[in-house]
């Protein structure tokens, strides 16, 4: 992949990534306390696809440079550090999309009934102005490649 197609790549996957955000604000109205089960459901599967997105994005722009992480389930928790370690994500934006992961993986591995709603709608309030700033952050270093 050339930086052109690179570019191409993040704009389209920037363009999902935002319309899956949209979506998410909407499950969260101020004054909703409690989802429904279906509705937690769908909100914990869109904010699954949320930090697949922004990670597909991250893990993109490793490849790009020559780092292959691999393809296990430790590669997860790497391809986030290793954008931490290259400049990809400044340190505040780490912690943020660490969050995001640590949801990714409490996902993964529980049933929908025992996902908290309260900690959903905080995840998918913050999800548009995270994609914005991962979207900010990516293209900045895309000019330096």
């Amino acid at each position: 992949m050339n930086k052109d197609e690179l570019l191409g790549y993040c704009k389209g996957e920037f363009e999902k990534l935002k319309g899956l955000a949209a979506t998410l604000s909407s499950f969260c109205p101020a004054d909703k306390t409690t989802g429904r089960l279906e509705e937690t459901a769908a909100m914990g599967a869109f904010l699954f696809s949320v930090y697949t997105g922004m990670e597909r994005v991250l893990e993109q722009l490793l490849l790009f440079d020559s780092l292959n992480i691999g393809g296990t389930q430790a590669r997860h928790p790497e391809i986030l550090k290793k954008a931490a370690e290259l400049g990809i994500v400044p340190p505040d934006l780490h912690q943020t999309l660490a969050g995001y992961l640590a949801f990714r993986e409490f996902f993964s591995q529980s049933y929908v009934t025992e996902l908290n709603w309260q900690k959903l709608c905080g995840l998918a309030r913050a999800s548009e102005e995270t994609v914005a700033r991962l979207e900010k952050e990516v293209f900045e270093y895309i000019e330096t490649v």
